[in-house]
């Protein structure tokens, strides 16, 4: 098929940084091996319905979403005016480093050999952090990564197999066997360990993936590229990952308040505030769990359709390193997985996108002068895609069962509270005073394990440790 493939890389593609920063500052995974016990009750009811908030959350990543998409597809019109008119007078060294960070933001190959050095580096990097986290684990009695404890009868054989899995890695010997034992790992996670938990360990599947379409000579060879094919791949399981996290936020909600209630910080992000600006102050811990989800969400889908996927992974890159060494600190080593893989992407040159369909379409209304068309279908089919995305799931999860933590009775008598709050006018007040409260007086639990907030509840209800809800 015929593709976009002159030096022309994206202008337009530098202007539309400055959007992804401002959009996914905060898409990051919340994980059970840091404290995650849920302090407060929800409004459950919130959850059930697309109430004017939860629309409100919604309609602005979808809106976000399509202007992306828009560029995405425009981006060979706008590269050339750019180029041959803005810029027509730029020369010499401004122009190419331009020209050169323009071919990184659009996913177009980067010919510098200081980029291609660094590719081969991050390549074997890629391929070594899985030893290093699956050693992590079998030292802290646990399999793949500390979420999932081992049980004394299984520890020794998993502790054992999965160091032998680290050493084939380490010596890049029989790499298809260790890929085998990765998929089949992460099966029988969903059969040993709750389905749900499955969801943080896709990024370990991007591994698997290279590992398997390796050769089984791989111990004499140099492995330093990754082929088009492995890194479509790569991005796929990437970019489902965290398509599929955002909604689990939303399914399992009680799992994402309480690392929010342990570290009140993330409340605070003001990223996250883009996508919930305008909605109700006294609901602010429910429209920051869709906030949340929605930029995960959007970070998810548009990295694996490949929509701008070197300035995505870039600013994953700096976020999970963040969490690692900034937020949660040792208890985060596992997200070297992500890290690894988000890196493999970004600094690869065998980039593509799922949009091809899309594209020679607009090359034959391109080719037929017929400009303004181009333009209305590029638009028309980026808010196709979008709403696609976001609506048909969000109104299904307002259908389904969540998981429950709290007795009936005490989300009824809560929920009650925060309407009365509501119509007295004080939400402004009751959101600010409630996260100085939780700043001021909370104690988490930083040990792992403590609690699960997705088990259902026995026999419908729960004992929690946990006081009046402050600012009340």
């Amino acid at each position: 098929m015929a593709r976009r493939q002159t030096r022309q890389c994206g202008w337009s593609g530098i202007l539309t940084a400055l959007t992804l920063g401002f959009s996914c500052n905060a898409a990051f995974a919340h994980e059970r091996f840091i404290a995650h016990t849920p302090k407060f009750p929800m409004c459950e009811d919130f959850f059930t319905s697309l109430n004017p908030d939860m629309l409100s959350v919604a309609g602005r990543t979808a809106a976000l979403m399509a202007i992306l998409m828009a560029i995405w597809f425009l981006r060979q019109p706008l590269d050339d005016l750019v180029e041959n008119k803005l810029l027509r007078k730029l020369q010499g060294n401004p122009r190419t480093i331009v020209h050169l960070i323009a071919c990184f933001v659009t996913d177009k190959p980067v010919e510098h050999p200081l980029f291609q050095t660094f590719s081969e580096w991050v390549v074997i990097l890629f391929l070594r952090v899985p030893a290093l986290v699956l050693m992590f684990a079998a030292a802290n009695n646990s399999l793949v990564m500390t979420s999932y404890p081992l049980e004394p009868s299984t520890l020794a054989l998993f502790q054992f197999a999965q160091v032998m899995m680290a050493v084939g890695i380490l010596t890049q010997t029989l790499l298809p066997l260790g890929g085998a034992s990765i998929f089949g790992t992460f099966i029988y996670l969903l059969y040993a360990y709750d389905w749900k938990s499955a969801v943080d360990v896709l990024p370990v599947l991007t591994s698997g993936v290279i590992f398997v379409s390796s050769p089984w000579d791989s111990w004499r060879r140099s492995i330093t590229t990754i082929s088009r094919e492995q890194m479509r791949w790569v991005r796929l399981i990437l970019g489902l990952g965290f398509f599929v996290l955002g909604w689990m936020k939303i399914f399992n909600y009680y799992l994402t308040i309480g690392v929010a209630d342990n570290f009140v910080s993330v409340m605070k992000d003001p990223m996250i505030s883009i996508f919930s600006f305008g909605t109700s102050s006294t609901f602010f811990r429910e429209n920051w769990i869709m906030a949340f989800s929605m930029a995960e969400v959007m970070t998810g889908f548009l990295l694996m359709v490949g929509v701008f996927s070197r300035v995505w992974c870039l600013l994953m890159v700096y976020l999970f390193a963040k969490l690692m060494l900034v937020d949660f600190g040792w208890n985060e080593i596992p997200h070297l997985y992500p890290i690894g893989a988000f890196m493999i992407v970004c600094f690869s040159n065998n980039l593509s996108d799922e949009f091809y369909r899309v594209e020679q379409k607009d090359e034959q209304l391109a080719r037929e002068g017929k400009n303004v068309v181009e333009v209305l279908f590029s638009i028309g089919m980026a808010v196709i895609f979008a709403a696609v995305a976001v609506f048909p799931m969000l109104y299904l999860l307002t259908k389904v069962q969540h998981p429950r933590y709290f007795p009936e009775a005490k989300v009824a008598e809560h929920c009650a509270e925060l309407r009365r709050i509501q119509d007295s006018g004080l939400g402004d007040k009751f959101e600010e005073n409630f996260l100085k409260s939780m700043e001021q007086h909370r104690t988490p639990n930083m040990e792992m394990g403590t609690a699960n907030p997705g088990a259902p509840l026995a026999g419908g209800s729960t004992t929690p440790a946990t006081g009046s809800m402050p600012g009340m």
